[in-house]
């Protein structure tokens, strides 16, 4: 199995923050920065604000994705191992979840990253054990 999950998850992290800061109208939030800057930018982000805190809690998960997916890259090409099983199963748990509750959503390239992970650290298990064995 090729070792792109953490690559895959920063050009997810990556399309969904440009996506969200370049172009808001694509998602919904045309003129959100105009919002912004009206009530004054510093604390915009409140209840009675509901555009903006929308649009708050759009950006920050593709910021959040860049750095597990810096990590992943990390843990798979400095460190030489699979990701943790466990993650895999978090994102395919995520992703199905997200599926779910909104068939047109992105998670569905999460799921392909949730798989990927998933099929490598199942793959990387019999290694594993013969390294523990000779240890």
């Amino acid at each position: 199995m090729p070792k792109v999950s953490g690559l895959a998850l920063i050009a997810i992290g990556l399309l969904h923050t440009l996506v969200t800061l370049v172009m808001p109208e694509v998602i919904g939030f045309g003129g959100i920065w105009q919002e912004i800057a009206e009530v004054g930018v510093v604390d915009a982000v409140t209840p009675e604000s509901l555009r903006i805190w929308g649009y708050y809690w759009f950006l920050i998960p593709g910021f959040l994705t860049i750095l597990c997916g810096l990590l992943c890259h990390w843990i798979e090409h400095q460190l030489q191992h699979p990701l943790p099983l466990f993650l895999g199963w978090g994102l395919l748990a995520i992703a199905c979840f997200c599926i779910v509750l909104d068939l047109d959503t992105g998670f569905w390239l999460v799921l392909l990253v949730a798989v990927n992970a998933i099929a490598s650290s199942y793959r990387a298990q019999p290694s594993r054990q013969a390294d523990d064995v000779r240890t």
